[in-house]
């Protein structure tokens, strides 16, 4: 038995970390694009965030992918909702 590592590096692959800081990204993106009157597009890069946040929890294999992927999903949903809102979306 080994002692764990806090962020398991080893087990990382390059999709599945570039898939949870894409999510993030999207999401703040997204959220800064809102708070300077772009709905529309902070509404699109909500949407592909909430998507690629949804994938990356699938697929992850480590705390620390999952931990971005939540960030970044939470952050997408919130641009989404809000762009929504204020661009005039209904369903």
């Amino acid at each position: 038995m080994h002692a764990p590592t806090p962020l398991h590096l080893e087990e990382t692959r390059g999709t599945d970390a570039l898939l949870a800081i894409g999510t993030f990204l999207l999401g703040t993106v997204g959220l800064i694009l809102i708070a300077f009157d772009g709905p529309e597009a902070g509404m699109a890069c909500g949407a592909v965030g909430v998507v690629g946040g949804l994938w990356g929890q699938m697929i992850s294999r480590t705390r620390s992918e999952r931990f971005f992927d939540i960030i970044g999903l939470v952050a997408s949903a919130v641009a989404f909702a809000v762009g929504a809102a204020q661009s005039g979306l209904t369903f």
